[in-house]
């Protein structure tokens, strides 16, 4: 079955699409029975195949739990119109350029609210999609998408958020986050802008958990031009890996941070890495470990510069 529908009138303007069905897959219940054949050319035989059920020997049962599928699909899209119409007066110019008269006023509206519904739902999976972008006194722009499922593994949640403000000068947020039985993660961003300051800030962290890795990752990056231009940086990464059937195991952290100055007058620099791993491969254990760091700074008059670098490994009965 299939509907569709679409409307506009001063208010608004709005299409919807509906789309919905049932099958009936009893037929793969059906025994099948292939008896022996011998390939052509060749001397190869297939065994016969006897009581054969698709449903139950290729997992369908266990995938689609019934015989009995159904889906329904329901897509809408809205714009809700903005009243507010900015007046552009268009001029009348004589004789190479004097002002006669206004002919006529250009009436722009301005942009409204649009939002974007998609929902998908049979028997093994239900799937919504939320869409926004609305102009109100900050532009916002949202999005939202999840599945619910019989399976643990075709589930998530991401979900997003954008908006741009424009009271004393310029701001713009982003928020991302995302859910699911492996990954997890999130994001948040800021850019301001004024007349006498520009300011920035990231932070990303995300987890994975899968059976033969585990794994933790964050970031953050600021930075401003308040009494002078500063970056800093941070980077970590925690991870543990174990392979049962590899034989081998992993487990370590890698971090890394940068911290940047400047004026007209000097720059200066700084920077540092550290990361250690430990783990066994067919029963042999490893280890390691490194540091490093740099930094510079630098003048009209002079500059100076350090590096450090320090390192260890061992591999049991070979190497130290």
């Amino acid at each position: 079955h299939q509907n569709f529908s679409a409307g506009n009138n001063e208010n608004s303007m709005e299409a919807h699409i509906g789309i919905n069905g049932e099958a009936n897959l009893d037929f793969l219940n059906i025994p099948l029975t292939i008896p022996e054949m011998t390939l052509p050319y060749t001397m190869l035989t297939t065994p016969q195949v006897k009581d054969f059920s698709l449903w139950e020997k290729t997992g369908l049962k266990d995938f689609l739990k019934t015989t009995k599928q159904s889906f329904d699909l329901s897509i809408k899209a809205q714009y809700k119109k903005n009243k507010d119409k900015p007046i552009i007066p268009i001029p009348f110019y004589a004789k190479d350029f004097q002002v006669l008269s206004t002919l006529n006023d250009i009436f722009i509206p301005a942009m409204g609210n649009i939002t974007y519904d998609f929902s998908f739902k049979s028997g093994i999976i239900t799937l919504n999609t939320n869409v926004g972008l609305y102009n109100q006194s900050d532009i916002v722009a949202h999005f939202l998408t999840s599945s619910s499922s019989v399976t643990d593994t075709l589930q998530y949640k991401l979900e997003g958020t954008s908006s741009l403000t424009r009271k004393r000068g310029l701001k713009l947020a982003t928020a991302l986050s995302l859910n699911n039985k492996f990954v997890e993660g999130n994001h948040d961003s800021t850019i301001s802008l004024t007349k006498k300051n520009m300011e920035a800030s990231v932070t990303t962290s995300a987890k994975v958990q899968i059976p033969i890795l585990r794994m933790n990752f964050k970031q953050e990056l600021n930075g401003n031009t308040k009494s002078k231009p500063t970056v800093s940086s941070y980077i970590e990464l925690i991870y543990d890996l174990n392979s049962p059937e590899l034989y081998s195991t992993a487990k370590g952290t890698v971090n890394h941070k940068l911290n940047l100055e400047s004026l007209t007058s000097y720059f200066s620099i700084e920077s540092s890495a550290k990361g250690d791993i430990k783990g066994s491969v067919l029963s042999r254990e490893y280890s390691g470990t490194i540091a490093s760091e740099a930094s510079t700074y630098l003048n009209s008059k002079s500059t100076r510069s350090s590096v450090k670098l320090q390192g260890t490994s061992k591999v049991d009965g070979i190497w130290n």
